[in-house]
């Protein structure tokens, strides 16, 4: 889902080829001993890179930026830090409720109704202080396209997942329609999905 389409959103906007090890949950694959070696929390996207082994995608991400030598990650100190900013500020504000939202579409379960309720007003919660922030730039971080834009469009993946309206938020889905429209995000979303 989101986390693994960010690390190969990032990885197509830096150049970085990647080979795609396919880890099939419903067979058990993510909690068997070689993937526990690379990953021992069992989730995906994991990283091999030689003898290095790096889990969490926004870590991944990092990793990738820097090894390739890219500004991605902002052109000076103030803007890595902003990008780094905007991403944690979705990971912890946003992710939490629009996740709880998508949900349904692992567990196969429906959520309770004082669930969906929290998790709804959770993201109600934050995503004017988004919409705002974006009214006033093009991008996350001002002019420049960074890994906090793709931090922060892969958290908001689980709102299209879940079906969550974004329409009450013009600047959001204006800057969302933008940031997709790359063709790196294109080339992302195909190889998220192998």
């Amino acid at each position: 889902m989101g986390s693994s389409l960010r690390t190969h959103w990032v990885a197509a906007e830096v150049g970085t080829t990647c080979e795609t090890v396919a880890v099939d949950f419903s067979k058990g694959e993510h909690k068997g001993e070689a993937f526990l070696q690379i990953n021992p929390m069992g989730q995906v996207p994991a990283l091999v890179d030689g003898d290095f082994k790096l889990a969490e995608s926004m870590a991944i991400c990092s990793y990738m930026i820097e090894t390739a030598g890219s500004d991605l990650g902002g052109k000076n100190a103030q803007q890595r830090a902003k990008a780094w900013q905007w991403s944690l500020w979705a990971a912890l504000n946003l992710y939490p409720h629009l996740s709880t939202l998508a949900s349904p579409l692992w567990t196969q379960q429906p959520l309770a109704s004082d669930v969906e309720a929290a998790a709804k007003a959770g993201a109600t919660k934050y995503l004017p202080v988004l919409n705002t922030h974006l009214g006033t730039q093009r991008y996350m971080v001002g002019d420049n396209f960074t890994v906090g834009d793709i931090n922060v469009a892969t958290v908001l993946a689980y709102a299209a997942f879940s079906k969550y309206d974004l329409s009450s938020y013009p600047n959001i889905t204006t800057w969302l329609a933008g940031v997709t429209d790359r063709p790196a995000y294109a080339k992302a979303s195909g190889a998220a999905k192998a």
